[in-house]
């Protein structure tokens, strides 16, 4: 009997009547496994679709005493390059977690482990109600949440870590715990913001809030030379921009010194959250909620040819399965404009050398932070609640391992020229649910030197074996 006939028998043995195990030969199995970013993928021998808690418990259990790497999937989103190293692996699928309830009084929800934010957003919405959520519908909701979860709504009630009141866990050993702030609460703290290095999640409780179900937005198309006088503006606003833009005349107010600028085209109109994702994901510089897109090419009908079909469809780059996705992320306080012309120029430049990388586009998001600050840093384990700026490249091509290296020279060298740029340019801070897996511990989870050593004593005391270890691990 195979490997895979052991844990068919053994392990299916175990399982409720909900749960299944997929192996290669099932026609189910490539769909299940294939993954936003294919470089640096793990290796899968079995798929386990769980359907409670006590499911992922005995799956968990069945890895360990067998020596099995095993990892959680829900969005497949997860693009550290630590994912490799899972060989051979049980991929625990939480896609049947995707449970929401509502408690009686409105104002905490309980949600399942492997709910997507497109189930979050749409459920809350069918009952008036709203929470932080990652901007991106397709991806999981859980892992966005354990490295902190910035969105839309941050700078009115702070990160998605901010909003859990509770989480279930289930740790190596296969042991259930709650974590909150009366029970476990130092590995409540750790998995806010350091959270997928401790356990596999398979409900939490989260704060909600009252629905406002529109939105205005405009978005700015602009040539690359107007690229100074777009963020020298940014960063002037940025200090006293409001936590919520929901109501037009904010949007006037902080709007019409773009149309000053002089763009290439502005767009207008009202929409949703979900509108929002479909509208901006992966499309343009975010700054507030106003979308600046500089197009590397001049020509208006080049930048529209571009954004059509990421603005049309919901499916665009971010959501696309089976791509090389390379991620170099940096957290700011301002926009050096200088440093920014330097990445515009590398850009252009690379698109002209090396044309495989052209879908790259580059992201500069300036969310309001309010709430975000509001919350004493040494609270939870994300640390980087003083910065203003997220920023991150993506660079797409189709999988060609004679491009691999370029692209990462690539993105390596525009993060380089921010950090240089920067306020404090001897010490990177990055930010970890986007991490190519080339950073250091310090730079993800916080040059602080008692985070690190915290977090070390902490991985010792409720994984001794490190078997969570495939993203961006504390070593």
């Amino acid at each position: 009997m195979s490997k895979n006939e052991n844990i068919l028998a053994e392990l299916g043995s175990r399982l409720s009547s909900g749960a299944s195990i997929v192996l290669p030969n099932n026609t189910e199995f490539a769909n299940l496994t294939s993954r936003w970013r294919e470089y640096d993928a793990p290796s899968i021998n079995v798929v386990v679709e769980v359907a409670n808690e006590s499911d992922v418990q005995q799956t968990v259990l069945y890895a360990a005493k067998h020596g099995i790497p095993f990892f959680a999937r829900s969005g497949g989103h997860g693009a550290t390059g630590a994912l490799i190293q899972a060989r051979n692996a049980i991929q625990i699928d939480f896609r049947s977690l995707n449970h929401i309830a509502l408690s009686e009084d409105g104002q905490i929800a309980t949600i399942g482990g492997g709910a997507n934010v497109a189930d979050t957003v749409n459920k809350f919405a069918s009952l008036g109600k709203r929470t932080v959520t990652g901007i991106c519908e397709c991806v999981g909701f859980s892992a966005p949440a354990l490295g902190g979860g910035h969105g839309w709504l941050q700078g009115q009630y702070g990160l998605m870590a901010d909003q859990v009141t509770s989480a279930r866990l289930v740790l190596s050993n296969g042991e259930a715990v709650t974590v909150s702030e009366k029970s476990n609460k130092d590995l409540f703290w750790a998995i806010r913001g350091a959270g997928h290095n401790f356990g596999l999640v398979t409900e939490w409780e989260y704060h909600v809030y009252d629905d406002n179900p529109s939105w205005s937005y405009e978005t700015f198309v602009y040539t690359g030379d107007k690229l100074e006088a777009l963020y020298n503006l940014a960063n002037k606003t940025m200090r006293d921009q409001p936590p919520e833009l929901v109501h037009w005349g904010y949007i006037i107010k902080y709007a019409k010194p773009y149309h000053d600028i002089g763009p290439l085209s502005v767009q207008t109109g009202q929409g949703t959250l979900h509108d929002l994702a479909v509208l901006t994901f992966q499309v343009s510089s975010t700054i507030w909620s106003n979308m600046a897109v500089l197009g590397i090419r001049t020509s208006i009908e080049n930048v529209k040819s571009i954004l059509t079909p990421w603005h049309q469809d919901k499916n665009g780059p971010g959501c696309a399965y089976g791509l090389t996705s390379r991620h170099y992320p940096i957290v700011l306080q301002t926009y050096n404009v200088t440093a920014v012309r330097e990445v515009y120029n590398e850009i252009d430049s690379t698109f002209n050398k090396v044309p495989e990388v052209a879908d790259y586009f580059f992201l500069l998001k300036g969310y309001s932070t309010q709430a975000v600050k509001a919350i004493d840093p040494d609270s939870t384990a994300f640390p980087h609640r003083d910065d203003n700026i997220l920023v991150t490249s993506y660079i797409q091509y189709k999988p060609n391992s004679t491009i691999d290296p370029l692209a990462q020279e690539f993105g390596e060298k525009i993060r380089k020229y921010l950090l240089v740029g920067s306020e404090d340019p001897e010490y990177l801070r990055a930010y970890v649910n986007y991490a190519d897996g080339t950073e250091s511990l310090h730079e993800f989870y916080g040059w602080e030197a008692w985070r690190i050593e915290k977090l070390k004593k902490l991985k010792a005391q409720w994984d001794p074996q490190n078997k969570m270890r495939y993203y961006v691990p504390i070593e």
